[in-house]
Formats: structure tokens, C-alpha cells, sequence
């Protein structure tokens, strides 16, 4: 043992000896502390023996790099006289591993001791202090609160998960006590009797509704708020009680009983009867803040419906159908999710609302959807003076006219013509925009118009492209001049008529007294700086055949389309 601990310790058993002692005198007290509080932490967790275990595993490394490494290195250099005894009695005392080994070596056994002690002498979960010092129990009482309140944590999540359980079943069962609800008002409206002793949500609407038809109001206020009462959210008992209470009270006094009949009860359906109750503009904004805050809510979106529509408002623009359509379309989504019926009771009621939806989605998807979403069209011909934009519109009772062309400037007005809109009695906004020069190319015009409820509608974009709109203006033109296009005098054949049309033709084919179109007439495109209808410099005809009966045309355009075949007869 002792030529161990001689190989071990080599000629600085001085120096171990005062290293050991520096350790034990501050870290033994310093280990002590530790292991004071580690025992009185035993209710959290055992850190006595992770403390053991780490101060162990540092005091083996720091062995193993001082004793392997740097010891060894200092006795082969005192060996070949490189370092003196007093330089490695020095290194001893100061080396960072020596220190680190000495320190751990030190508190590992002082944690040894404490671990020994509470498996000698401990109670379990307590430790050796609060075991030999019943008064030390009272501060692991705070410590044992924390342990209680992780469990109490984990107890909890273990209860959120059973609530969110029970709160998706109680869903169901709600949904189902509403169903139950309906079946019992639907089996007393049979009956068509006053319900004695009325228990239910259900029997109390019933009888309100046979009070009402009796004009017992006293009694069918009675029966509405017992029914109000419940906090079921039902629609159309609010309805049908508000729209006892205007006729009862008016307006105002239905306003005023129900804002007060608000702070008892938060319903979704009382809400909306509130809402129902107010002017147009509050009236949309408040319908519009229902469907936000509950998307749900299928009612909101079929009385938002309405207020779009031509039944509510006399007369529609596009506008109003289309907001009147957006709103449907929504309606008509939760409707086939089922989330119509659970909010109304009576499904006759229920029942008018989606035939009354379905009629007037019908009328809106029967208008081309262009019109809707895209209610301007344009046109434009080229003349010597420029481009003529002219303008279409599906809603024909408009105020002004406003456009932006390739995004150059502000919105500028149109004008307007020199008479008046048959359809609103004010001035007719101009829908003809002269444009002197157009690049060849492509364009873009935005439009908006201001409507007959003073709504902006657009700026609905329209797209222009000079070479499509040459061909297909011409082509109009032509169509409309086609017994000119060629005639016969003075034993000629002129070819006038399609030479004013050159720029958007590729060839003119014809042919005499059959419908080979076995000849074509030469002609040139126009040039720059000529006008738009100019015939050239060729001779625009040719000398007849003798006996000539009649010619054969066919044009072919630039875009490669063909015209009709025309035959024209010798006068």
C-alpha cells in the first residue's frame, strides 16, 4: 500500500498533504452546506445521490488527466533534470487538475457520508435532518407544496382533457335537447290548444303563439318571457316576440324593452332581434358584426340577404345583387351543413326561409355571371381623327362615369351627352371616350360609375388590344355595308367598297359567273401617315368579261377568318 500510494503521490507527499488540507478546510464546509440542503430537499428529489454521482465522475476525470497526464510529464522531466523538486512540489499545489481532483475527492466523501446517514438513519422522503430534528420538518412542508403542485399541474391537464371530453358530449347533447325542443313545439302546434302548465321552452313559445291568436297580448307577453327567460337561442321566438312588441309598443318602446331584456340574456338570436330593430345603415353594419363574431350563424346571413334584395329595397342595381348573391351563397353553405335548423325552432319557419333563398338564388344565377362581375363591356373603332372608346353598361340607371386609361393620372369624368337618362331623369353620363392616338398594342382601361343609390361600383378593368379591335370594328362595318362591297357600272367592276377596309384584309378572292373565287385583286396595305379608309394608289377596278352575269367575293381577314360567300348579280 505504501509503494502504491509512493508511485502514486512520487517525491510531492508534502505537497498532496497541503493540497488535501486546502480542500478539506474549504471544500469540506462548502460540501457540507450542499449536502445540508440536498437532505432537506430529499421530499423533491434525491439530489444526494445525483450529487454523489456528479462529484464522483469529475473527480475520476480530474484523476485521470493530473495522474496520467500531467504527474507523468513532470516526473520524466525531474528525471532528466529538466524541472526541479521544488518546481514540481509548486506544480502540485497549483495545477488546475490537482486542485479540481483534491476538491472532488473532498466532497465526494463528504456526500457519501450524508448518502450513508439517510440509509442508515432517515425515514423515507424526509431525510436525516428532519428525521433527528423534527423542528427542520416544517420548512420541507414548503418544499413538499411544490411537489403537490407539479401533481396537482399534471392532475389538472388530466382534467382539462376530461372537461374538453364532456364539453364536445355536452355539444351533442345540447344539440340533441334542441332537436327535442323543436318536436315538442311542432307536436303542440298540432294540438293547436294552450298548453295548461307549460314546462318547456317549446310549450311556452306554443302558448305565446296561441295567446297572439287570440289577441290575449297580456298573456302571450306572459309566455314570451318565460320562454326568453330559458336563454335558448332559437330565432324565431325573438322575431315573433318583437314583432308583437312594434305593434304593441312601437318601434321605440320595442327598441327600449329590448335593449334592457339584453342584460339578462346574451343570446346570438336576442342579438339579432335587436339588430332587426334599427335603421338600414346600423342595422347592415350590426347583422355584419353578428356573422363575424359567430360565422355560424346562418340567420344573420339570410337577413343580410334581404337587405340586398329587390323585395326589401323596390329596386336593385348590380351592386345589390351582387352583395345580395355573396350572402345567399353563404346562407345556402350552412344551411347544407346544418347550421339553419338548430337555431330555429319552428322548421315551418325554417322551411320559408330556405325556399324564399333558393327562389332568389335562382333569379341571380340565371344572369350571365359577366353581367354581375363584370358589368362594362367596350368597343372601340378607329377613324382618321383617333379611337372611339365606346362603353357598355348592364346597369342602365347611373349617375357618372368615371375611367383611367394604362394607368396614367387620376380617374377622369366622362361627361356627360347633351340629354337626359329616360331611366332616372338626370343627365345621361357620356359612355363614348375619344382617344386621339393609340400605340399599337395592348391596353388597359379601368372604369368605374357612381349608381343610383350614390354606390361606386368598380373600377372594373377592360382590355384593349388596337390590332383585335381594328379587325373586329371593321368587321362590323363591313357587315354592315355588304351590298357595297362591290359594284358593277360602265362595264367595270369596282372594288371600292372593301378597299376602305384593306387594313384589316388579307386577301380579296373572286371570280366571274361561278363560286370558284379562282382570282384574287392585288391591293396594298395602307401606309403610314395615310388614313384609316383610304383606298390606295391602285386602280380600285377591273374591266368586266362580256356577258358577265355576276361576280363571286370572299374576303380573308388579317386574323385569318373568312367572310361569307357574296354574289353579286349585273344590274
Amino acid at each position: 500500500m505504501a509503494s502504491f500510494l509512493s508511485s502514486l503521490c512520487g517525491t510531492c507527499g508534502r505537497s498532496y498533504q497541503s493540497l488535501m488540507m486546502r480542500a478539506a478546510k474549504a471544500g469540506g464546509p462548502l460540501s457540507g452546506l450542499v449536502g445540508l440542503a440536498a437532505d432537506l430537499g430529499t421530499p423533491v428529489a434525491n439530489f444526494i445521490l445525483w450529487l454523489t454521482i456528479g462529484t464522483g465522475c469529475l473527480t475520476l476525470l480530474a484523476g485521470l488527466l493530473w495522474f496520467g497526464g500531467q504527474q507523468r510529464k513532470l516526473r520524466i522531466a525531474l528525471a532528466n533534470g529538466q524541472a526541479s523538486q521544488e518546481e514540481i512540489e509548486r506544480a502540485t499545489e497549483h495545477n488546475v487538475w490537482s486542485v479540481s481532483f483534491a476538491f472532488g475527492l473532498v466532497s465526494t466523501i463528504v456526500l457519501c457520508l450524508f448518502m450513508g446517514a439517510q440509509k442508515l438513519a432517515a425515514e423515507e422522503d424526509k431525510g436525516v435532518l428532519a428525521t433527528l430534528v423534527p423542528a427542520l420538518e416544517k420548512m420541507q412542508q414548503s418544499l413538499l407544496k411544490v411537489e403537490k403542485g407539479v401533481a396537482e399541474v399534471k392532475q389538472s391537464t388530466e382534467r382539462i382533457e376530461t372537461k374538453t371530453e364532456t364539453i364536445v358530449e355536452t355539444q351533442k347533447q345540447v344539440l340533441a335537447k334542441l332537436e327535442d325542443m323543436s318536436a315538442v313545439f311542432e307536436q303542440a302546434a298540432k294540438g293547436g290548444a294552450i298548453i295548461a302548465s307549460p314546462s318547456t321552452p317549446a310549450e311556452h313559445y306554443h302558448n305565446a303563439r296561441m295567446h297572439e291568436l287570440k289577441a290575449d297580448f297580456a298573456s302571450a307577453r306572459k309566455s314570451y318571457n318565460a320562454f326568453l327567460a330559458s336563454g335558448v337561442d332559437f330565432i324565431d321566438p325573438y322575431l315573433a316576440y318583437t314583432d308583437m312588441l312594434k305593434v304593441q309598443d312601437g318601434l321605440e318602446g320595442a327598441r327600449e324593452i329590448v335593449t334592457a331584456m339584453r342584460k339578462s340574456n346574451p343570446s346570438t338570436s336576442l342579438e339579432t332581434a335587436a339588430a332587426l330593430l334599427l335603421l338600414k345603415e346600423p342595422r347592415i353594419a350590426a347583422l355584419k358584426s353578428i356573422f363575424e363574431k359567430q360565422p355560424e350563424f346562418a340567420p344573420a346571413a339570410y337577413f343580410l340577404s334581404r337587405e340586398f334584395s329587390l323585395e326589401k329595397l323596390g329596386e336593385q342595381t348590380l351592386a345589390d345583387k351582387r352583395e345580395e348573391k355573396v350572402w345567399l351563397e353563404k346562407f345556402r353553405t350552412l344551411d347544407t351543413s346544418g347550421k339553419l335548423q338548430r337555431y330555429v325552432m319552428d322548421k315551418k319557419q325554417a322551411k320559408t326561409w330556405i325556399e324564399d333563398a333558393e327562389a332568389r338564388f335562382a333569379k341571380l344565377t340565371a344572369m350571365p355571371a359577366a353581367v354581375l362581375d363584370n358589368p362594362v363591356t367596350l368597343s372601340a373603332t378607329q377613324s382618321n381623327q383617333g379611337w372611339m372608346l365606346n362603353l357598355g353598361f348592364a346597369d342602365y340607371k347611373i349617375k357618372s362615369v368615371e375611367y383611367q386609361l394604362d394607368g396614367e393620372g387620376g380617374f377622369k369624368s366622362t361627361g356627360f351627352a347633351n340629354m337626359t337618362n329616360p331611366q332616372t331623369g338626370l343627365p345621361m353620363p357620356s359612355q363614348t371616350i375619344m382617344v386621339a392616338t393609340l400605340s399599337p398594342g395592348d391596353h388597359k382601361l379601368e372604369v368605374r360609375y357612381t349608381d343610383m343609390a350614390d354606390q361606386i361600383n368598380g373600377p372594373f378593368t377592360l382590355k384593349l388590344n388596337t390590332a383585335e379591335a381594328a379587325v373586329k370594328s371593321g368587321k362590323a362595318m363591313l357587315d354592315m355595308s355588304g351590298p357595297s362591297w362591290l359594284s358593277i357600272q360602265n362595264g367595270n367592276v369596282y372594288f371600292t367598297g372593301v378597299l376602305t377596309h384593306r387594313g384589316i384584309l388579307q386577301t380579296i378572292r373572286y371570280s366571274f359567273d361561278s363560286e370558284s373565287l379562282d382570282k384574287e385583286f392585288p391591293f396594298s396595305p395602307p401606309k403610314p401617315g395615310e388614313g384609316q379608309y383610304e383606298i390606295g394608289d391602285a386602280l380600285p377596278f377591273l374591266k368586266a368579261p362580256a356577258g358577265l352575269k355576276f361576280v363571286a367575293l370572299q374576303l380573308t381577314f388579317i386574323d385569318g377568318t373568312k367572310s361569307e360567300l357574296k354574289k353579286y348579280p349585273v344590274p
